[in-house]
């Protein structure tokens, strides 16, 4: 299915949604059945079940065959997620308005605030998430990386990308010898001219804003086998005096493909020294030529988007009753609450799994590196 269906069934998905959370604002429960209430929600459903199913096995499409002509000079923030920003403005405003629709009017006053205000306190909490997705911001090496590539001179390696790898490690400060949880790290597995690897990892994750699971694994399904350049700042020495002193421990980088698509990222400092002191990797910037941020664009990955879709449908289930009239009082309320905690429930449940539990169609994952057994293979 073309990427512009299923962008219109996102889009109509979160449409839906959010003419549902209105409708339950502007109407009380006097008000009768909520028929179009209802319309609604069916319709989100339909396009949400329809989007699951038309991505599922969808395959990131193959790079241009178009060649950057040198390297750029504007090294842009990512663009705004608008899909992330309506996500998160529905979870700030959601759970309230479902509280609210299936109280107001069925328990005591002092119930309904007692009630409410955990649901405003959460909305509040996540304001400063929803200003930067709408801001981006990028972190201070990497604003020095873009200075230093407008300037006109960047330090800049040609490597092959063989895959993006899904490592997982167990640390060994570990003490568990039981199913240990290990720690999971999101690469690129780079390759060099003499065959040394390299591997430059994704921006720190979070819930919203920069994560290395959407761009940087279709980035990695994108350009597997192609030519790409690792972008440094020709200033890396404050960074490097720096980087010893905090967290993260690493060196910032801007990955560019030939055909001008980018993603920001982090390299770990021992593997980078052989590349920033050799001086013939110190190349010019092409004045005004600009990368372009890969956008992220999901598939619909049933161990993640399966909790965030369950979250969604007890919610549904807790608000029909609701919005038919046929339930009142402190049943009513109880409903209520559930319609508005289920979809915070999936979306945490779904954000910590997107962490947790790789896409094999976009991620290599080799066995688990245990570094407490010495020469281990995997466990």
């Amino acid at each position: 299915m073309s990427r512009t269906v299923t962008e219109a069934l996102r889009a109509a998905a979160l449409g839906c949604a959010a003419l549902v959370v209105v409708l339950c604002l502007v109407h009380d429960r006097a008000d009768g059945p909520r028929w179009d209430a209802l319309a609604a929600l069916a319709a989100g459903a339909a396009c949400a079940g329809a989007w699951a199913l038309a991505t599922r096995r969808e395959a990131v499409p193959p790079p241009a065959p178009r060649e950057f002509e040198g390297l750029p000079s504007v090294l842009p923030r990512d663009p705004v997620d608008w899909y992330g920003v309506a996500g998160l403005l529905l979870v700030t405003v959601a759970p309230f308005a479902a509280f609210r629709f299936g109280a107001r009017g069925e328990v005591a006053d002092r119930y309904l605030g007692l009630g409410a205000f955990p649901l405003v306190l959460l909305a509040l909490a996540l304001l400063p998430a929803l200003w930067k997705a709408l801001t981006r911001p990028l972190p201070e090496f990497h604003r020095l990386l873009a200075r230093d590539a407008r300037a006109g001179r960047v330090v800049a390696v040609r490597f092959t990308l063989e895959t993006g790898e899904w490592i997982r490690i167990i640390d060994e400060d570990n003490r568990k010898v039981l199913d240990p949880d290990p720690e999971h790290v999101r690469a690129l597995r780079l390759r060099d001219e003499h065959g040394a690897y390299y591997g430059p990892q994704g921006l720190l994750p979070g819930l919203y804003g920069r994560s290395p699971v959407g761009r940087l694994s279709r980035f990695a399904a994108r350009f597997k086998g192609e030519h790409v350049w690792v972008l440094w700042p020709e200033r890396w020495e404050p960074v490097l005096a720096v980087a010893r002193r905090q967290h993260p421990y690493a060196y910032p980088v801007a990955v560019v493909s030939e055909t001008g698509e980018m993603v920001w990222g982090n390299a770990a400092i021992e593997y980078t020294d052989r590349y920033l002191t050799d001086r013939s990797n110190l190349r010019p910037t092409v004045p005004g030529l600009a990368a372009r941020p890969l956008r992220p664009r999901p598939r619909f990955h049933a161990p993640v988007h399966g909790r965030l879709y369950a979250g969604l449908a007890v919610a549904a289930a807790a608000l029909v009753p609701l919005l038919l009239g046929l339930v009142s009082g402190a049943a009513s309320a109880w409903l209520g609450l559930l319609a508005a905690v289920a979809p915070v429930w999936g979306l945490l449940s779904a954000s910590g799994a997107a962490h947790r539990i790789p896409d094999p169609t976009r991620w290599t994952v080799p066995p688990v590196q245990d570094l407490r057994v010495p020469a281990a293979g995997g466990s």
